[in-house]
């Protein structure tokens, strides 16, 4: 895909890996339509993106509301003309003990990490589907490709629910000349955590955060740039961390064998609770 003068739409772009994908697109010459429920940080990237030289329009959305996202569509379309990429970047998450956690907290954590995705997509086909023109990029997780960790199985199932999505959008929008990836990143230093809903921990501080593994983290611009570069080579599944590719290819193997490497050896944060 080449960039220059297209116009991109990246829902979550005002921080982290949406900041880091809106700021190398605008470097590559993309206009920029950046929503996201942060209006703060949505101004602070609107301002870097024009100091990129760029145009660029904020929208507050709320990915979890049909109106919200409706209104994105409507509005990017009334200023740009069209759209050549979405960009599905918003994502939260709900950690903790799957048995204590109730199905309200599980339909949060599914309408935004999943529905959200779907939402935002059903939104913008139509257009892209007239134009037989666009392309679509969901930032999933390599939590949607194994299951890294005891605390996150409602993260992780979104995850997953994100990653087949996107590869059934790929079989059926690739006849229709649209191009579709899932990104899914390893770790990424970003604010994820900011907003993590946690399900029977007294200190959330001592929850989240595991040193040895954050060691192999990632910024959310050296994310960006992995991902562009991804668009840009037209490849189906990105990853920000090669070592995971290794990691897939033995799975594909023995799936038995990789699930109980995990119980072996994968951080869990319950440990002596």
């Amino acid at each position: 895909m080449q960039f220059e003068d297209k116009v991109a739409v990246v829902v979550g772009g005002a921080s982290g890996i949406g900041r880091g994908t809106a700021l190398e697109l605008a470097r590559r010459g993309c206009d920029l339509v950046l929503a996201d429920i942060h209006e703060g940080r949505l101004a602070e990237t609107t301002r870097e993106v024009e100091a990129l030289g760029r145009a660029a329009l904020p929208l507050r959305c709320d990915v979890t509301r049909d109106a919200d996202v409706e209104s994105l569509r409507d509005r990017a379309l009334e200023r740009f003309g069209r759209v050549d990429l979405l960009v599905n970047s918003a994502g939260a998450s709900l950690l903790g003990r799957p048995e204590a956690i109730d199905m309200d907290q599980w339909q949060w954590q599914l309408e935004v990490n999943l529905l959200g995705v779907i939402r935002v997509c059903k939104a913008f086909m139509p257009h892209m589907i007239e134009r037989r023109a666009g392309t679509i990029v969901n930032v999933a997780s390599v939590a949607g490709l194994y299951a890294y960790s005891y605390d996150a199985v409602p993260y992780v199932t979104s995850k997953f629910g994100c990653v087949g999505y996107t590869e059934g959008l790929a079989v059926y929008l690739g006849r229709r000349g649209i191009r579709v990836s899932v990104v899914c990143p390893g770790l990424v230093s970003t604010n994820l955590g900011e907003n993590a809903r946690i399900v029977g921990v007294e200190d959330p501080s001592t929850f989240i955060h595991f040193p040895e593994h954050m060691q192999r983290a990632i910024t959310g611009d050296e994310a960006g740039r992995i991902i562009v570069e991804g668009i840009a080579a037209g490849r189906f599944l990105i990853l920000t961390h090669p070592e995971d590719e290794a990691v897939l290819r033995e799975r594909r193997k023995d799936l038995d064998a990789a699930i109980a490497e995990q119980v072996a050896k994968a951080p869990d944060p319950f440990a002596g609770r």
